[in-house]
């Protein structure tokens, strides 16, 4: 299994290894289940022909690009990261391809590089969950937004991680273990309390359960192995038992028997006020 990278270097990307983070991140992009997820995001954001939008936390900017098409002609697609590196990578794609539109500034989700009431509709995917206050993001995002306008989060909630080896001990110590691998684990959770903490009305959650029956999408978008050398490296798993569990996790996905999952949460809300 091709292992993933520590996912709490997302917290501090270029601090770590943009290069492997980025490869990371297209590996994913690339999963169907991510990608119609992405998709439901932008049509709950409502981005049609000349909008402005904000992408959060935009990475390698694919989202930005694609809302970009979205808002076409005369729309804005804007891109706003923390790292400079992932930044310097999304403008190198964008300007080798033919999305109109998108542009991005280096900041941070707290204190968003933006005035304010400048967009339509903000967006985070997966951003929630490596911060030290969600929350502040989220005011943030609201504070961009035209009165009316819409504030979209989505993020995984790694308290309900499932992976079933037959060993229901070793799977509970994983989840657990899986709780602290980043800054914001239960982020996916709070999203309605988040949004409505933040001033939006008639917010609404969707609950997506991604299940995996292949091995290599299990270590891709859970990091499996990470998960299983953490425990024993913490005392919760002994070593020999941890092998066992691994050779018949193993096993079991060569018989077709594998099941694991995780469950994304995505709440959407309005900022309050007659529309500009």
């Amino acid at each position: 299994m091709e292992r993933p990278p520590d996912f709490g270097a997302f917290s501090h990307v270029d601090d770590a290894d943009p290069a492997a983070l980025g490869g990371y991140l297209d590996a994913v992009g690339s999963e169907d289940a991510v990608a119609r997820w992405k998709t439901l995001s932008f049509d709950l954001l409502e981005a049609g022909p000349g909008a402005v939008v904000v992408d959060v936390g935009c990475g390698l900017g694919d989202d930005v690009r694609a809302l970009a098409l979205r808002t076409a002609p005369g729309g804005r697609a804007i891109g706003v990261d923390l790292s400079a590196s992932m930044i310097e990578e999304a403008r190198r794609r964008s300007a080798a391809g033919t999305a109109p539109g998108g542009e991005f500034h280096v900041g941070d989700g707290a204190t968003i590089p933006l005035d304010d009431d400048v967009a339509d509709g903000c967006r985070c995917e997966r951003v929630l969950q490596h911060v030290e206050d969600p929350a502040a993001v989220v005011r943030e995002m609201a504070r961009v937004v035209r009165p009316g306008g819409i504030v979209l989060a989505a993020e995984p909630d790694w308290g309900t991680v499932v992976i079933d080896g037959a060993d229901p001990e070793i799977e509970s110590a994983l989840a657990a273990v899986a709780m602290t691998r980043v800054r914001s684990p239960a982020a996916g959770r709070s999203l309605r309390r988040l949004l409505s903490e933040a001033g939006l009305a008639e917010v609404e959650v969707i609950a997506r359960t991604l299940v995996i029956t292949e091995l290599p999408r299990a270590e891709l978008l859970l990091g499996v192995e990470g998960l299983l050398e953490r425990a024993v490296a913490d005392g919760v798993v002994p070593p020999a038992r941890a092998e066992g569990w691994r050779t018949g996790l193993e096993a079991s996905a060569a018989a077709g028997r594998l099941t694991a999952a995780i469950t994304s949460f995505l709440a959407v809300g309005r900022t309050e006020g007659a529309p500009l």
